[in-house]
């Protein structure tokens, strides 16, 4: 996996965060996810199912798909990490990150490349990542 501005994760702050997303290169790809603050539970649950059984990544939560920062105020560290413990069997290697940036607080969680694969939605599903996408599993192989 990548890291970000070639930084540990534990060590980013708000500057290297900018720094990265205003680079014009830095878009959704194999790693990389924006989702915004409305995102629903089960969506957020498929792009880190998808990152678990595939090679890990990062979803930016209160970033738009157009890398605008909008903030969060519906989700905070407590209900992502609820909604994984929750939602995901068995419960994935992951990191979240909270960022004051403009006044808003986003988050960003680092999901690592699972050793447990596959990582099962309750709702049954699996994910994987094809390309900048996270696409549900249809086949048993």
């Amino acid at each position: 996996m990548i890291n970000i501005n070639n930084k540990e994760f534990r060590r980013l702050n708000q500057k290297d965060i900018i720094k990265f997303i205003e680079q014009e290169e830095v878009e959704e790809n194999f790693f990389i996810e924006f989702k915004e603050d409305d995102v629903g539970a089960s969506k957020l649950i498929e792009e880190i199912s998808a990152f678990a059984n595939t090679k890990g990544g990062y979803i930016f939560l209160g970033i738009s798909d157009d890398k605008q920062i909008k903030g969060c105020k519906m989700w905070n560290e407590q209900r992502i990490t609820t909604t994984i413990l929750d939602s995901l069997t068995p419960t994935p290697i992951y990191d979240i990150k909270k960022f004051k940036i403009e006044e808003n607080a986003i988050y960003i969680i680092k999901v690592y490349e699972g050793n447990e694969t596959p990582y099962i939605t309750n709702k049954g599903n699996i994910y994987e990542r094809v390309e900048s996408s996270s696409c549900k599993i249809t086949k048993s192989d």
